[in-house]
């Protein structure tokens, strides 16, 4: 062992917490004498016997670069550039996790900045481990906000964290440690998890690493096999579909090619008068041509193909010009100029589906372009089979198993002074959406617990819409969710987000992340800064039967309730749910005529209660929406 050592987070470039007691802590030689000078003051700890030290630094004002230097046993560490200020934990599943490199599109000024702000971000090692809680990270370093280094930094977190400079100029460190797929028990401790015996059991599995080993071991061995096979067995690889040499007037009219409608999903498709695309797993090429003028081919553009299921790789003119290994990111895929050509072009896309899925997602950017010009690539195209298979082996993730993420990534966190958690996620438990109230609830009561930090504020973003649009549905599993979301607002230094309306019904990870991370800093004005005055989304206070209407009253919503259309909510009547018109009566307050069910008895009442509901019309006047809502009537 080296003579000092120091966990990853106390580095060159580290936010440490303003205005609180802050250790530093390390491995040096057992019994061997440790100073820590900063700010013109010396600490000194002794290490114990396995070589741990600590001090505790006096509560530091926000400000910054400040240095530090660490001592013991004729070994000197110099840490540089510290600053103090706000330091925020970034946690959830992929939607925090996103950086700001995908969304570069839609946020290019971001990069231009004459000066950037003092942000700084921390991500974990994405790791796990079902031994125990670690008391360090394994690796990570801080990485200054600058043109250079913006595309690593989380999109949500960034647009919170300059959100919140912008109006109180601290710095901010970021600590991020969202992971995508991961489901909420991932994140959540052995003692958080007490009353869910079955999850501690699926976790304590994988303890031993060696069995850990072994399951991954032969989990990649059949996924490579199976990707091997398609590989192998490709008719379209042996043949070259994609090669220029292939003449196009023959290629199109080849025996086996039939024709497809994209976008949309390759179960629609027929192949042949007895069979169908359904459920189809292996390779599947398609094709189509596209006209240019010589403009056009002679400069850079671009192929944005929306998202693909599962994995694809494109072609223009026979050069592979981009690939993507999974279903979710976006296929946006550079052209260089002179591979296009004046007149006809030939665009190949090489399909791998995995499950059953496949397709072209609709309703995404579907087109070749460049600065002054743009060709649609939506209505007809050509496929062809080039291999089929039975579905892929599934993959072992054991970052989505309880506890071990948490183990890995989290709990050595904990143990620094921090202001606060963001976190997105629920998604990953759309399976079981009963059992989220209480898991949310027990994680946050656990991770303050853990901390030392009762107070500690959580703050977090309800799900938005997913899917088809949809009537009202007590059993949508979103829906579900969202509810127990709105519940953990029932305990103390909470704030919730509502991202519902900044959904895609076509997509797990909407594109609006900028109004993501200005709402959460909207909550934490609430939560953190005790600005009453901040807006927030109106929620349902009360529900009372009059008669034969029914008064809905609001929290949050001093300037009033605007419906960007008649607003819809559904009653609940001799196990039936009845859409019905609703008005607003006043700033605060909407009603509901129910005399068209007077031999009816109203049970409930539900607004924007599926996954991606019809009818979601109501907002604040600031342009937040109500959250939804399922509550009892009482006459």
């Amino acid at each position: 062992m080296k003579n000092l050592l120091l966990p990853p987070m106390l580095s060159d470039g580290m936010v440490m917490q303003h205005g609180t007691a802050f250790p530093i802590r390390g491995y040096s030689l057992p019994s061997s004498t440790v100073t820590v000078t900063f700010l013109d003051k010396s600490y000194q700890a002794q290490a114990g016997a396995d070589g741990k030290w600590q001090v505790i630094l006096d509560p530091v004002q926000a400000g910054g670069p400040f240095t530090m230097d660490i001592e013991s046993a004729e070994t000197r560490v110099c840490i540089k550039d510290i600053y103090s200020g706000d330091v925020w934990l970034c946690a959830g599943q992929s939607n925090m996790e996103h950086p700001m490199q995908r969304h570069k599109d839609n946020y290019q000024e971001e990069w231009t900045a004459q000066a950037f702000p003092p942000i700084r971000q921390f991500k974990a090692p994405q790791e796990w481990d079902f031994s125990g809680p670690r008391e360090e990270l394994s690796g990570g370093s801080w990485t200054v906000a600058t043109a250079e280094t913006l595309h690593e930094f989380s999109v949500v977190a960034w647009f919170f964290a300059k959100n919140m400079y912008e109006k109180y100029h601290l710095p901010i460190g970021l600590i991020c440690t969202a992971w995508g797929g991961t489901p909420i028990e991932a994140w959540m401790s052995c003692e958080a998890l007490e009353n869910f015996p079955e999850k501690i059991a699926q976790g304590e599995q994988y303890a031993d690493p060696a069995v850990c080993k072994e399951i991954a071991a032969k989990s990649e061995a059949a996924i490579q096999g199976w990707e091997g096979r398609l590989i192998r067995e490709d008719e379209g690889l042996k043949e070259k579909w994609q090669s220029p040499e292939t003449d196009l007037s023959t290629y199109l009219s080849t025996s086996g090619w039939s024709d497809i409608t994209l976008p949309g999903d390759f179960s629609e498709a027929g192949l042949g008068a007895d069979r169908l695309l359904s459920d189809f797993c292996g390779v599947i090429w398609l094709c189509r041509e596209f006209d240019v003028k010589a403009d056009f081919a002679a400069r850079d553009a671009k192929v944005w193909l929306g998202t693909i299921v599962d994995s694809d790789t494109v072609y223009i003119n026979g050069v592979e010009v981009g690939t993507t290994g999974y279903r979710y990111p976006p296929r946006k895929y550079l052209i260089p100029a002179g591979l296009l050509r004046e007149g006809k072009n030939r665009i190949v896309i090489r399909v791998s589906c995995v499950n059953g899925e496949g397709g072209i997602t609709r309703d995404k950017p579907f087109r070749v372009f460049s600065e002054q010009s743009c060709v649609e690539l939506a209505g007809k195209w050509k496929y062809r089979i080039g291999v089929e298979a039975p579905p892929r082996p599934e993959a072992i993730f054991f970052q989505r198993q309880p506890m071990g993420p948490f183990n890995a990534m989290i709990a050595p966190i904990l143990s620094f002074p921090l202001r606060g958690v963001i976190w997105y996620q629920g998604e990953s438990n759309d399976r079981n959406p009963n059992d989220y109230a209480a898991l949310f609830m027990a994680m946050i009561q656990d991770w303050r617990n853990k901390s030392g930090q009762e107070d500690l504020p959580f703050l977090f973003v309800q799900l938005p819409i997913f899917g088809s649009p949809a009537e009202n549905d007590e059993a949508a599993r979103w829906a579900i969710i969202r509810e127990a979301q709105s519940a953990a607002l029932s305990l103390p230094f909470t704030g919730m987000a509502a991202g519902f309306d900044l959904g895609e019904w076509n997509d797990l990870h909407p594109s609006n992340k900028k109004e993501v991370g200005r709402r959460l800093f909207l909550a934490a004005e609430r939560v953190v800064f005790k600005n009453e005055n901040a807006p927030a989304s109106p929620m349902c206070r009360d529900v009372q039967l009059r008669g034969s209407r029914l008064f809905l009253t609001f929290d949050n919503c001093s300037s009033g309730l605007i419906a960007h259309d008649t607003p819809y909510v559904s009653v609940a009547a001799d196990g039936k749910l009845l859409r019905m018109p609703a008005e607003i009566e006043k700033h605060d307050t909407l009603s509901v005529d129910l005399s068209s069910i007077k031999n009816k008895k109203p049970e409930r009442v539900l607004y924007a209660w599926a996954n991606n509901p019809k009818d979601r019309q109501l907002y604040s006047c600031e342009g937040l929406p109500v959250i939804p809502f399922r509550v009892a009537i009482s006459s």
